[in-house]
């Protein structure tokens, strides 16, 4: 897996967020999900993980760091 930088975040055509109703929408607004987003994602410096992957560009691009840490300090049980 080769390390590539993410410059902008696109959401996929299929991203579940599309298909929520409105209650849906207002439960996840509410929910930890939201602090977490806009708290600790973004401290997490996905950077810092470029050591851990391939220098070579034809590899595979990586799953960005922050989202494998941040599914590490998610709350157990969801």
């Amino acid at each position: 897996m080769s390390f590539c930088r993410n410059i902008s975040q696109q959401m996929v055509i299929e991203d579940p967020l599309y298909y929520l109703t409105e209650y849906e929408k207002t439960l996840l607004k509410n929910s930890w999900a939201e602090e977490f987003g806009n708290t600790i994602f973004p401290l997490i410096n996905k950077y810092r993980f470029s050591v851990l992957y391939s220098d070579n560009p034809v590899s595979r691009p990586n799953t960005p760091g922050n989202i494998n840490i941040g599914l590490l300090l998610m709350p157990k049980g969801l």
